[in-house]
């Protein structure tokens, strides 16, 4: 499963920290903000420090 990432913030923590998006940043068609895509099994890990951090 795809993990589709808005905040660029936490799309940069993820990157810093070894996992990169799958595609390059897309526009989203309705929105039109910027996301990338991250492989869900890859960002398990990252999510709950992220979700942690202070």
């Amino acid at each position: 499963m795809n993990r589709m990432i808005f905040n660029w913030q936490q799309a940069y923590f993820y990157m810093e920290n070894g996992v990169m998006p799958m595609e390059r940043p897309q526009v989203h068609k309705k929105t039109g903000r910027i996301f990338f895509v991250f492989n869900d099994n890859d960002t398990k890990e990252l999510y709950a420090k992220w979700c942690n951090r202070k």
